[in-house]
């Protein structure tokens, strides 16, 4: 039964991908991010499940894996000397006829897809339990028996309303989105797929006050690329103010979360502004963390 799902899986990315070089997959394309979208529809997993698994699979350390899995198979493939080639549970499904690189990498797809959803069944179980705990400790403060000491009988002088400041996250883009970029400028707006997209194309971010961005602002212009001075390691940075903040751009949190605010921007962003095409140094000072 999961030979035949895999041989349709494989018969997908096949025909999806005809015609591309074996050692070419994942320089020009990603077969492996398709071959999990494709499972996750399998497995009939829900559309919260089917993001999860992309978040994590987008993760630095999980892209450094599938790397050393596609430079190990790229040898098993020319050579036929890799270790992997000799495992067991490849030649089990391994049928005669069949592209064995693709039928791999739907096998690692798989693999990826079973042990993310299995991340995000306990991720969940956790964050229930805390719910659970804080709810038994909110019903235990309602409880008449359950008093609270003042040790003061002054009533204590209402707190001054906080004051109210701009908030402004900043994006780090490759170059070679200009194409993108220059039509999310012409429509004036972020839309909810838009939020979708630069979530995909961004690898830095910052979020910080007006103040701290003005300075960032002022400096950026020292970075520009002069005509024929261009490099494919250049950057955009894309400065979009926010009409309030959203922790899911702060450093240190989930990818869900992170993804969860970038499908926001369409109700937080009030203003987009894109910069220049600028040299990759622009962004060394700013104090950017990885998306």
């Amino acid at each position: 039964m999961f030979v035949t799902i895999l041989n349709k899986v494989a018969d997908q990315i096949n025909q999806k991908y005809r015609g591309i070089p074996h050692d070419r997959l994942f320089e020009d394309i990603d077969p492996l991010f398709e071959a999990i979208k494709i499972w996750c529809k399998k497995l009939d997993l829900n559309d919260d499940e089917t993001n999860y698994i992309k978040d994590i699979y987008c993760r630095d350390e999980v892209k450094e894996l599938t790397d050393y899995l596609d430079e190990e198979w790229k040898f098993n493939f020319l050579f036929k000397r890799s270790k992997l080639y000799d495992l067991e549970f490849w030649k089990v499904i391994k049928i005669k006829g069949k592209d064995e690189n693709i039928k791999f990498i739907v096998l690692i797809a798989f693999a990826i897809t079973a042990i993310c959803y299995c991340i995000y069944k306990l991720d969940k179980l956790d964050k229930e339990q805390q719910i659970t705990r804080r709810e038994g400790t909110i019903k235990s403060s309602n409880d008449p028996s359950f008093t609270v000491q003042n040790p003061s009988d002054k009533t204590l002088p209402p707190s001054p309303n906080p004051t109210i400041t701009k908030q402004f996250l900043v994006l780090v883009v490759s170059h070679a989105e200009a194409g993108f970029l220059e039509s999310l400028q012409a429509q004036e707006r972020i839309d909810f797929k838009d939020g979708e997209s630069l979530y995909e194309i961004t690898k830095y971010l910052w979020v910080g006050t007006e103040d701290k961005y003005s300075k960032i602002e002022a400096n950026i212009s020292d970075y520009s690329v002069a005509k024929g001075a261009e490099s494919e390691y250049d950057i955009y940075l894309v400065s979009i103010e926010l009409n309030q903040a959203d922790e899911g751009f702060n450093s240190n949190v989930n990818q869900l979360d992170r993804y969860d605010a970038f499908r926001k921007l369409a109700d937080l962003s009030v203003n987009l502004t894109i910069s220049p095409r600028l040299q990759m140094e622009a962004y060394e000072n700013i104090g950017v963390y990885n998306r």
